[in-house]
């Protein structure tokens, strides 16, 4: 037979046994490819477990497909629903089967083990109900846990269990302090539980209790702080059920319960419904999805490059391969037995590509990129071992394909009349060994570029003037409880101590105190009333809101443009005083001075706060934001227009050296005043800001590995190609020289062909990278995706590198001896 039957598993057998046994002979060509593999099959492998998990995976909740979130018509505004919005959407339309909504704090855990400080959620009584997720131990909230007016249950998350009480199985029935009050464990959630808002956060909540609501009196419909959730019923899509709330919106704006924009847009009522798969990964899909993309470039190259090689094994292979055909081997056969060796390659690549991918995956979690979602389940599982073993199997036919069908048609008596020298190699031999080094130079372009543009990008970032000095700056976040503190006096006075003692802690230049720390949590904004003017809700005038002590000012770093920063003199008994940023006042006061002039936060009536200083603006949400409106209030001074003050404060202190060396004296100064009181998330300010920037950071960092490793495997494609090249043609440089060509010419002959083929390859990169550079547009900042510094360096780059790669063989070829060649001949 000229064909292999797939059934011959004899002849399979035999082809493995005699295919590792060659594999065994060439030891360094065996360890070459499956080193070469192992970087790119381990490589794809790591990117499509962080795919899979992210992607694929189903979410933690029951019937997931039907979970929505309910957010803003912009994504990027995060727009929460006031408590009358998540229990009147469902009475008032046909799309959802219930809404839940739920909020964020800051909670002090106290008693038995050391006091901590987590992220906790209240949420209505149904969203466990709505998330349709399950305890692992105990149970969730039902309607009696609220059905007295009062709660005193909590559900925790599978890693405070774990940390806090050791995975006790008896956790259930047990009293923690919660913010000074005593609660009972209920439920223990599983570890892969997480609330759609908590996978784009460092810190996730921990611990759920259920918000008691009178139905009565569900407050302002502007007073939006609960992420809403809603499970749609079967028949309807997110799109219909966005066109229903805007249907609803109208309704009420109809009735007077809100006002409209001045442009008729509902502004804030403008909700989108957004499928819980795509609200968690939606930001990141497109990062995941070009890592995918440029780890297939890398595996590329490395299928060119083992291709290239098994290229040039195949001339020393022909006279074996025409003995074989000699003897009635058929077509069919070479090639299932080359193939064969071929796929065994890619296998043992494949299994130290999984040593490669593991190692990998490591340094990602070590990394912790923000807003990377469901990085802690992201494993080498079963489905991942499948995806590396069809990887292995379809790269070792790709790169062994091309191989085996030209050595499957030898020339039989001119191969064994060469005694297995192969002269020079066929036009067409040569002709697929260039057309590889071309596509390796091709992809690597593409990929050197992608990485050029991101670094370019990562350098703007870095250049963006945060509005603050990160330097020498210490971050350590408090939660007073209302049991201990009950009034907002009380809570003044806590801070008011702390900050002095911190203070006197030698080497702390200046201490403070803020309420939301910038790039570490969204700020919320608070709507104002500017005195001497009509209020006009439409146009809604609003500032971001801030509270802080006398010292964070000078603590941060932030610049004083007019008047002067908030004093101890800003106290509960003197003027109302607050400090704005840039932007505020340009807003609100352009071209006139800020200073002295009055406003009042909400409209009802509360006392005038007189601007007392304009201080520069600060990136607070994102490093990429644009400064929004910001004022900060004095925390002394809050309780008389607010009604209460922030208990949740991040103190900041400046010291003259390495901060984290205060770490015990922060502590010891807290508890000095309260010993039960938990300091938590003590961090450097730089540490903050790197967090910030760890996304760009971490994509940055993968796309210059996946190019730097292209580069040199084109390098050494290059090099190979060239030194066959010259290998195959010695006689006839040792002809050229013989006749009088000069030793410089035969070097301009070789580097003459090896830039033609460079050339070549970086035009087709660059038409292609032309194309695909727009998909990085939504990850770079600050330079377009053509921008004409990174496309003149790159390209110069691997020409460089493409001229080292040909000079050696060149003037290896250059330096033959005529003599000694034409004897040889």
């Amino acid at each position: 037979m000229d064909r292999l039957s797939p059934f011959d598993f004899a002849q399979g057998r035999q082809n493995v046994r005699h295919s590792i046994a060659r594999l065994v002979r060439d030891r360094g060509f065996a360890a070459i490819t499956i080193v070469t593999l192992a970087l790119g099959i381990g490589a794809n492998t790591a990117v499509f477990s962080l795919v899979k998990t992210a992607l694929l995976s189903p979410l933690p909740y029951g019937d997931a497909g039907r979970l929505a979130a309910i957010w803003g018509q912009d994504r990027a505004e995060a727009t929460h629903l006031s408590l009358r919005e998540v229990y009147t959407y469902p009475r008032e339309s046909q799309s959802f089967v219930d809404i839940a909504g739920y909020q964020e704090y800051d909670a002090s855990f106290t008693g038995g083990a050391e006091p901590e400080i987590i992220r906790g959620g209240s949420a209505t009584p149904n969203l466990f109900e709505v998330t349709r997720a399950q305890a692992m131990l105990g149970r969730t909230f039902s309607p009696a846990d609220t059905a007295g007016g009062t709660s005193d249950v909590i559900v925790i998350s599978h890693g405070l269990w774990q940390r806090r009480f050791g995975g006790a199985a008896d956790v259930i029935g047990r009293s923690i302090q919660v913010n000074g009050r005593a609660r009972t464990i209920i439920g223990v959630m599983p570890a892969s539980f997480r609330l759609p808002n908590d996978y784009a956060s460092i810190q996730p909540t921990e611990a759920w209790v259920p918000e008691v609501v009178d139905p009565a009196n569900l407050g302002a419909w502007g007073s939006r702080s609960y992420a809403g959730l809603a499970r749609l019923k079967d028949e309807v899509s997110p799109a219909a059920a966005t066109s229903e709330l805007s249907v609803v919106a109208s309704r009420w704006v109809k009735a007077g319960y809100v006002r409209a924009r001045p442009d008729g847009s509902l502004g804030g009522l403008a909700r989108r419904v957004i499928p819980a798969q795509e609200f968690i990964i939606g930001q990141v899909r497109g990062t995941l999805l070009i890592l995918f993309g440029s780890v297939a470039f890398v595996l590329l190259i490395a299928c060119a490059n083992v291709a290239n090689l098994q290229l040039a094994r195949a001339d020393a292979r022909r006279r074996e391969v025409a003995v074989r055909t000699a003897l009635g081997a058929g077509r069919g056969q070479i090639i299932s037995q080359l193939l064969t060796e071929s796929v065994l390659l890619s296998i043992a690549g494949a299994a130290a590509g999984l040593v490669v991918a593991w190692a990998g995956l490591q340094i990602v979690v070590t990394l912790r990129p923000a807003n990377l979602p469901r990085l802690d389940e992201t494993t080498l599982d079963g489905t991942v071992l499948i995806f590396t073993a069809v990887l292995a199997v379809v790269t070792g036919i790709l790169f062994g394909l091309l191989p085996a069908l030209q050595l499957s048609r030898p020339d039989v008596t001119t191969a064994l009349k060469e005694g297995g020298r192969t002269g020079t190699a066929g036009r067409s031999r040569q002709l697929a060994r260039r057309s590889l080094v071309v596509l390796q130079l091709a992809s690597s372009v593409v990929l050197a570029l992608a990485a050029g543009l991101l670094i370019r990008s990562l350098v703007e970032l870095n250049r963006i003037d945060l509005g603050f000095n990160a330097s020498n700056v210490l971050t350590a976040q408090l939660q007073v409880p209302a049991t201990a503190y009950p009034q907002p006096a009380d809570v003044v006075r806590f801070y008011r101590q702390a900050i002095e003692r911190i203070a006197q802690i030698p080497g702390v230049r200046a201490a403070g105190a803020v309420r939301v720390l910038p790039l570490a949590r969204t700020i919320g904004d608070w709507s104002i009333k500017i005195e001497g003017r009509p209020y006009v809700a439409e146009e809604n005038p609003n500032g971001d809101f801030q509270a802080v002590t006398p010292g964070y000012f000078q603590a941060m770093g932030l610049k004083l443009v007019r008047g002067r920063f908030l004093t101890d003199g800003d106290r509960e008994d003197t003027m109302p005083a607050v400090v704005i940023n840039e932007t505020m006042a340009a807003r609100y006061w352009p071209n006139e001075d800020a200073v002295g002039r009055q406003f009042m936060m909400g409209t009802d009536e509360k006392p005038w706060l007189t601007i007392v200083g304009v201080v520069g603006a600060v990136r607070h949400n994102a490093v990429v934001e644009e400064p929004r409106n910001e004022m900060y209030v004095a925390h002394a001074q809050l309780p008389a227009h607010i009604g209460s003050t922030p208990r949740g404060m991040t103190v900041v202190l400046k010291t003259g050296a390495n901060p984290l060396a205060l770490t015990g004296q922060v502590r010891d100064a807290i508890r000095s005043i309260d010993r039960n009181l938990p300091v938590s998330d003590i961090r450097t300010m730089e540490q903050v800001t790197a967090t910030a920037l760890s996304q760009p950071r971490f994509v940055t960092f993968l796309l210059a590995l996946f190019g730097g490793t292209a580069l040199t495997l084109a390098a050494i494609g290059i090099y190979g190609t060239v030194s066959l090249l010259v290998a195959e043609r010695t006689q006839e440089m040792g002809i050229r020289l013989a006749l009088g060509a000069n030793r410089p010419a035969i070097l301009k002959l070789v580097l003459g062909q090896g830039m033609v083929l460079t050339a070549i390859g970086l035009a087709i990169g660059l038409a292609g990278a032309t194309i695909l550079m727009r998909t990085l547009s939504g990850l770079i900042y600050g330079v377009g995706t053509l921008d004409p510094l990174t496309f003149v360096t790159v390209p110069a780059l691997l020409c460089a590198v493409a001229l080292i790669a040909c000079f050696l063989p060149a003037r290896r070829a250059a330096s033959v001896d005529p003599i000694t060649t034409l004897r040889q001949g």
